[in-house]
């Protein structure tokens, strides 16, 4: 049976019915439960924009008191304000003698403890014997008179708390006497509880209004205020008005009534609201709807068109350059457009195609240095027993003819080979080639005589860490080479910990690197992945002894170790330094 082939729709044709779709659906859904829902929901609305008006009154108010009642007790603490009211404790006086420093330091006083609250008309302290002390000493009397104060009564009654006086005219203006909102308390002293003078914070109308102000209050709307006898004491005018009962019996179907209880200072607060206030705006964004959504729908389509030829784009791209990696092409690289999943997805794509090159690149590289060393192996493996019991037999007939020194040398040469014929290891101990590197020094020696000499000095602990196998020897062959000048050659090995490497330093006192012989040394370090000519046709070239060992401790231990040229200064010798982990067992 013939299988069905699928009909083949574009991605972005895709996108565009899916956003359609999703843009649509939910407009329609939604425009059809908000109309059906909207009387429900006005109603609700519109009583709890009410309740937070209120709410966020009463709590504006509460804040207000806990901060008068907080500047007015702290008259309490003051040894200034305690001791000029015990001067002036009584008897009450038609007129008392106020000294300037006491006027002065009341003054101060006072201007300090309300010098951030602007809506504040005055704040007084009375003596008990009729003296006045405020911070407009300028503008009122400074004597009151207890018929003209019988607020004293109502704050002697709650013994030091807080009292919130009704609107009443204050008498102690020099101007026409004001009508007031008063927050007063009994000043006592701390230590005898006697009486010793009342302070008193006074507001006027429009000071009181600054306190609400912050609230957003529709148009036609009312708010009252009562104290704790249910006594109104916002707004002023007309205080003697309908009470509290009569103006929370308005709630009706036009009108909203919503009361609230302050729990610091016991204020009632009541707010009323009418119903059409609340819903006009809301009944014109009705009409404005309809001919919003439509606009906002046909932008959302054309948005939607856009988007997805963004979207597919990158996409688009991605893919082409996918099916030219795919034929071989591994140098194509694709275009990040955006900042986003698919801007991410390019970039892996991007770094996946580098690692793929560069480890087919790497892998050739490997197997090119396999064979070259398979090939060196095959061409040192000629008979090596032959070789060894040919050496013995020279050493022994220089041994019996006296001849040590030439006895030693055949045997460090015998050394080297086994070391480099025998053992098939990949990783050495760190003594097993300082012990290969000794042998090819004994030799050398023997071969410069007074001119070589040489020192290791390496901690017994880093003995048995494990190295690459022949990997110090071309460098003691390379500084022998090249090093030698006026003065007789010393090579000196040595070794150092740091964290969790180990240096190895190869150091010598010869004529040093010229300056472009250096600069091409770094050159050759700095190609990664390029084979030269000698090199990949398995010829020896002492020009690249440096680069092979530095590439060869970056294949086996990754790309911060290596090998690097420490230090080289005309005749002051080279310091070649290599850096590898510490690495116990294999």
């Amino acid at each position: 049976m013939r299988a069905i082939r699928r009909l083949f729709v574009s991605l972005r044709t895709k996108f565009i019915i899916l956003f359609c779709v999703m843009i649509t659906l939910p407009f329609i859904i939604s425009g059809l439960l908000a109309y059906q829902k909207y009387s429900a929901n006005s109603e609700r609305n519109a009583e709890a924009y009410s309740e937070q008006i209120v709410e966020q009154v009463t709590i504006n108010l509460e804040r207000y008191i806990k901060e008068m009642d907080r500047i007015t007790i702290a008259l309490y603490y003051n040894p200034d304000v305690l001791q000029i009211l015990k001067n002036h404790r009584g008897p009450l006086q038609n007129e008392s003698y106020l000294k300037v420093d006491e006027i002065s330091k009341m003054n101060q006083l006072i201007s300090t403890g309300i010098i951030e609250q602007t809506e504040m008309e005055g704040l007084f302290i009375f003596a008990l014997d009729g003296s006045l002390f405020s911070n407009l000493q300028e503008t009122i009397r400074l004597s009151w008179k207890p018929e003209s104060n019988s607020w004293m009564q109502q704050a002697k009654w709650k013994d030091g708390g807080l009292t919130i006086v009704p609107p009443m005219e204050g008498s102690y203006y020099l101007e026409a006497p004001k009508e007031v909102l008063s927050l007063a308390r009994l000043i006592k002293d701390p230590v005898t509880n006697q009486d010793l003078g009342y302070v008193k914070a006074d507001l006027t109308n429009a000071g009181f209004q600054k306190i609400v102000s912050s609230v957003k209050v529709t148009k036609n709307s009312q708010l009252y205020v009562f104290n704790e006898d249910f006594k109104r004491v916002y707004p002023f005018s007309d205080s003697r008005g309908d009470s509290y009962q009569d103006i929370v019996n308005k709630s009706t179907r036009d009108v909203l009534v919503s009361s609230r209880a302050t729990a610091y200072g016991v204020l009632q607060i009541v707010g009323l609201i009418p119903r059409e206030d609340v819903l006009s705006e809301a009944k014109q964004m009705t009409t404005y709807t309809l001919w919003i959504s439509l606009c906002s729908l046909l932008m959302a389509y054309v948005a939607a068109v856009f988007t997805s030829s963004r979207m597919v784009k990158p996409i688009g791209h991605l893919q082409k350059k996918m099916r030219r990696v795919q034929n071989g092409e591994f140098h194509e690289r694709a275009e990040v457009y955006s900042n986003d999943e698919i801007g991410l997805l390019t970039e892996g794509f991007n770094t996946m195609v580098s690692q793929l090159e560069s480890m087919i690149k790497d892998m050739y590289e490997l197997r090119l240095r396999e064979k070259e060393s398979e090939l060196n192996a095959l061409q040192s493996q000629i008979n090596p027993h032959f070789l060894y019991n040919t050496l013995e037999s020279i050493s022994m007939a220089a041994h019996k003819q006296s001849n040590t020194e030439l006895s030693d040398v055949i045997t460090s040469l015998g050394k080297l080979l086994r070391y480099t014929v025998n053992k098939q290891e990949r990783l050495v101990y760190l003594k097993d080639e300082l012990a290969f590197v000794e042998s090819y020094l004994n030799i050398q020696t023997f071969r410069l005589e007074d001119k070589l000499d040489s020192e290791l000095r390496v901690d017994f602990l880093h003995e048995y860490a494990l190295v690459p196998k022949l990997i110090l020897q071309p460098l003691v062959e390379n500084a022998i080479e090249h090093g030698p000048g006026s003065r007789p050659l010393k090579v000196t090995i040595y070794t150092r910990a740091e964290d969790n490497d180990l240096f190895i330093y190869v150091q010598d006192n010869g004529v040093g690197i010229p300056a472009e012989r250096m600069k091409l040394i770094e050159t050759r370090l700095a190609q990664q992945h390029e084979l030269t000519q000698e090199s990949a046709s398995g010829q020896r070239s002492k020009g690249f002894a440096l680069r092979n060992i530095h590439q060869r401790l970056r294949l086996l231990y990754g790309e911060s170790y290596g090998l690097s040229i420490q230090s080289s200064a005309g005749s002051e010798g080279t310091t070649i330094v290599l850096r590898l982990p510490f690495q116990w067992e294999e």
